[in-house]
């Protein structure tokens, strides 16, 4: 049974690469692609498989001279750089709300760090007086985006709203 089952598989992975697709131009002079070609317009069949390179001309500079009228040509291959994938920031981690009720005005930075850990963002409005604000944002399990605000490294204001920033 598996024996059929497999060759029956191959059969119609056969059937459908064999497929073909053609090219022709209609009577508005746009180009179109389809599996049956209209019977009233010139079509040529368009190769899809898949060659892996890129061909182009000759190389600048290499004319075709004596003794290469005989040579077959071969396609030059032209090597295509794929870009490494960005590097993702930190994820983010928001804050629990078990964390922020434990925050109160006069805590300072440090004590904010300890609980709260790192923030997702960090704003300075103000370097003389070293106002700055620490954002934690919401996560899936945690919609809430937590804003504490700092001068001259203690806790000022805390904010928590349930919208994304």
């Amino acid at each position: 049974m598996r024996h059929c089952l497999a060759i029956v598989l191959a059969l119609a992975a056969a059937a459908v690469s064999a497929a073909e697709a053609y090219r022709w131009v209609d009577e508005k002079g746009v180009v179109n692609y389809g599996e049956k070609p209209p019977e009233n317009r010139p079509a040529r069949p368009v190769n899809t498989e898949p060659t892996g390179v890129i061909e182009s001309g000759d190389p600048p500079g290499q004319k075709g001279g004596a003794g290469q009228a005989d040579a077959p040509r071969r396609p030059q291959i032209i090597a295509v750089p794929v870009p490494a994938p960005a590097p993702s920031g930190p994820a983010v981690r928001g804050m629990e709300f078990g964390t922020f009720i434990r925050l109160q005005a006069g805590m300072t930075e440090g004590e904010l760090l300890v609980r709260a850990g790192h923030p997702d963002h960090e704003a300075i409005e103000n370097l003389a007086d070293y106002d700055r604000t620490y954002y934690y944002f919401p996560t899936v399990a945690n919609p809430f985006t937590t804003m504490v605000r700092l001068r001259s490294g203690r806790i000022v204001n805390l904010d928590r709203v349930k919208q994304f920033r």
